[in-house]
C-alpha cells in the first residue's frame, strides 16, 4: 500500500514517467486530474519498473502486465493511494472533511448504521464500499443491496463484507495523517 501526496506539477523529465504516461495524462483537460494520473502511474513505475505496461480492463480499472501483480488506484485532491498485491484488491481514499453523514442513507442500510457508533463510521462505510466495488470489478452494483457491511472489528479496524450474497471480503481501514481514510479490500480466505 502506497499513500503519497500529489505533487503540484510533474516535470516531463521525471525518469519514472514514460512517454506513454504523458500521452495518457494528456487526455485530461484539468491540470489537477493530469497530476493525479501521473502520480499513481509514477508509483506503479517505481514499484514494478518503467517497462510495466499499464492498461485498462473492460470496466475501466487499471491493470499491469507484471505476472502475479494486481493494482488498484484511488486519489483525492491532495493524495494518491495505490495497492499492489498478488491477489485481487480494491482501494479507496477519501478526505475526512467530506460530509458523509448527510448522504449515508443512500449507501448504508439500517443494519450497517447500527454496527458501530464510531464518529467516522459513515466515512468508513463509504470508503469500504468504494474499495469493495473496485475489488468486485463489475458495473451496475447497488451500494446497499449488493455490497453489505456485516461486521466490524474495532481493534483491527477491519470491516467484514458480503458481495452479491455469495462472496465474503474484508476491508482494512487506515487513517492517514488524521485527514483521510484509506480502505483496502480483499476477498476473505477461501473465496
Amino acid at each position: 500500500l502506497f499513500v503519497e501526496p500529489i505533487p503540484p506539477v510533474y516535470a516531463c523529465c521525471d525518469s519514472l514517467i514514460t512517454a506513454a504516461d504523458v500521452a495518457s495524462a494528456s487526455r485530461f483537460q484539468n491540470e489537477r486530474r493530469r497530476g493525479e494520473h501521473l502520480a499513481w502511474r509514477r508509483i506503479v513505475r517505481r514499484e514494478l519498473g518503467t517497462k510495466s505496461i499499464i492498461e485498462y480492463n473492460a470496466v475501466g480499472a487499471p491493470t499491469v502486465d507484471t505476472p502475479n501483480r494486481m493494482i488498484s488506484v484511488s486519489h483525492t485532491k491532495s493524495m494518491v493511494a495505490v495497492a499492489i498485491a498478488d491477489v485481487p484488491v480494491g482501494i479507496d481514499i477519501e478526505l475526512l472533511c467530506r460530509d458523509f453523514e448527510a448522504v449515508k442513507s443512500r449507501y448504508m442500510t439500517s443494519q450497517e448504521m447500527a454496527l458501530a457508533t464510531h464518529e467516522q463510521w459513515p466515512a468508513m462505510v463509504w470508503t469500504a464500499k468504494e474499495a469493495l466495488y473496485k475489488l468486485y470489478g463489475h458495473r451496475e452494483i447497488d451500494l446497499t443491496d449488493d455490497l453489505r457491511i456485516v461486521g466490524y472489528d474495532d481493534a483491527s479496524h477491519t470491516l467484514h463484507a458480503e458481495i452479491c450474497d455469495d462472496m465474503r471480503a474484508e476491508v482494512e481501514i487506515r487513517v492517514i495523517e488524521e485527514t483521510a481514510l484509506v480502505a483496502v479490500a480483499t476477498y476473505a480466505l477461501g473465496q
